[in-house]
């Protein structure tokens, strides 16, 4: 190889990796484009920023993260027509993507939990939520959502499961309950859902002693609930009138 040839090689890994590095600027700026739409609601121009951010650089997986839950936000739960199921499937596809390069990563599995969940496939639903909770031991959010997902199944009229299987999902769903709140004491909606579950669970047992104590155990966690929910109400005031002092 001739020194002219080296030098021109050299040249041409220059300038691709100066072709590079400017997708990727490019790919930030749509990425940040995103994020103001995204912030502002304006779903549909989110999507067209996000979706060249990944064009530009397919390894920028905030910007597939952000793509997937732009589409998200866009499908109505319930809601009617093939645009809406369209919303839904994408954000599903988009997630799956991110899960093919990076299978744990919990950004992508939590939103698949919520959207299956918004679309009432609670078992899918579940199964994200345990992945999410065993990945992120540490978060309280994930063991709250299984225990708030358990309440839902074990409500539904139209449940097939027999009383002993309802029963351990209720158990389940307590655990999960127990999880959060060693992490956030003061999460307020994780008592709400253990008064839901010990009422559920009342209503299953045949013996009144045990009815009585599960009723009792409800009580208290509602109680509970309402004097935490003022205490984080009154918590936040708190902030934000020092903030707006410190303006």
């Amino acid at each position: 190889m001739t020194r002219h040839t080296k030098l021109a090689l050299a040249f041409l890994a220059i300038l691709a990796l100066s072709a590079t590095s400017c997708a990727k600027l490019q790919a930030r700026d749509n990425l940040n484009k995103g994020v103001r739409a995204f912030r502002d609601a304006h779903y549909e121009n989110a999507v067209n920023y996000f979706k060249q951010a990944v064009e530009l650089d397919p390894d920028l997986t905030t910007a597939e993260i952000y793509l997937a839950n732009a589409y998200m936000q866009q499908f109505i739960p319930d809601g009617r027509g093939e645009d809406n199921q369209k919303y839904a499937q994408m954000a599903i596809q988009t997630f799956e993507d991110v899960l093919k390069k990076d299978p744990n990563n919990v950004n992508a599995i939590g939103g698949l939990a919520s959207i299956n969940q918004n679309m009432h496939e609670l078992q899918k639903a579940h199964d994200y939520y345990m992945k999410y909770a065993q990945l992120d031991s540490m978060n309280a959010v994930p063991f709250y959502a299984i225990g708030s997902l358990d309440w839902i199944i074990v409500y539904d009229k139209n449940n097939p499961q027999s009383k002993e299987e309802q029963i351990k999902v209720i158990d389940e769903g307590l655990a999960n309950l127990d999880k959060a709140l060693a992490l956030n004491p003061e999460y307020d909606d994780a008592m709400t859902y253990k008064n839901l579950l010990y009422r559920q669970k009342a209503e299953r047992v045949d013996d009144e002693a045990d009815k009585k104590n599960f009723l009792a155990q409800a009580d208290e966690w509602f109680n509970k609930s309402l004097e935490t929910r003022k205490k984080n109400a009154e918590k936040k005031k708190g902030a934000a009138v020092g903030s707006d002092a410190g303006k």
